[in-house]
């Protein structure tokens, strides 16, 4: 049998996870639509508002509290390519960097929405564990600011990488550096910073 490609895996992977967050951006958009028009939320309205099977929907929001709880935060999100946009791909500290500033202040400004989503994904995560699925957006913000990495790194370092910076990079990492530990915000953001530069370090 013939093996796929490294770099066409790659892709496939890619293609997945893009793939997954443009259909799971269709129900947020019609989600905020309806709640903006006064409409009674459900999975299935906002299913039909994106065009999309309700299996399909359910698959990515197993009920409407989780649906509409990630519905409101998505407007306060940018677009990977938004992002960046002002960096080349050869900028990989102003990328990391602006990748870190980013996600420490919408999680710091919006902590007590991301905490109420988080309590309903795990939840969810419980109760749903066949069909369960979480937004791969910081994956992919993640990637694409190590962009000039991915195309010379081998594919599994170049995971590892990025998983290990994506338990850093979330309204997690918060709750248990702010209840835990104890920290405030500033020292959360340097927490952060000293922990990124430790894993870039080490590949």
């Amino acid at each position: 049998m013939r093996k796929k490609s490294h770099k066409g895996q790659k892709n496939i992977d890619s293609g997945r996870i893009a793939q997954k967050m443009k259909t799971r951006k269709k129900l947020l958009m019609a989600a905020n639509k309806m709640m903006i028009q006064g409409e009674v939320l459900s999975v299935e309205q906002a299913a039909k508002e994106a065009g999309v099977s309700k299996a399909t929907a359910y698959r990515y929001f197993s009920n409407k509290d989780i649906l509409q709880r990630e519905a409101s935060l998505e407007n306060k999100s940018e677009d990977k390519d938004d992002l960046f946009s002002a960096f080349s791909e050869a900028d990989l500290e102003g990328r990391i960097s602006k990748l870190v500033q980013y996600h420490f202040d919408i999680l710091t400004k919006n902590e007590h929405e991301f905490r109420l989503y988080l309590s309903a994904a795990l939840k969810d995560s419980v109760q749903n564990k066949q069909n369960y699925s979480r937004a791969g957006r910081r994956i992919l913000l993640i990637e694409e600011a190590l962009i000039s990495l991915k195309k010379t790194t081998p594919k599994d370092q170049f995971n590892k990488m990025v998983s290990a910076i994506s338990i850093v990079l979330g309204i997690e990492s918060i709750t248990i550096l702010k209840d835990l530990c104890g920290l405030e915000n500033d020292n959360i953001l340097a927490t952060w910073t000293w922990l990124i530069n430790r894993i870039m370090m080490d590949n």
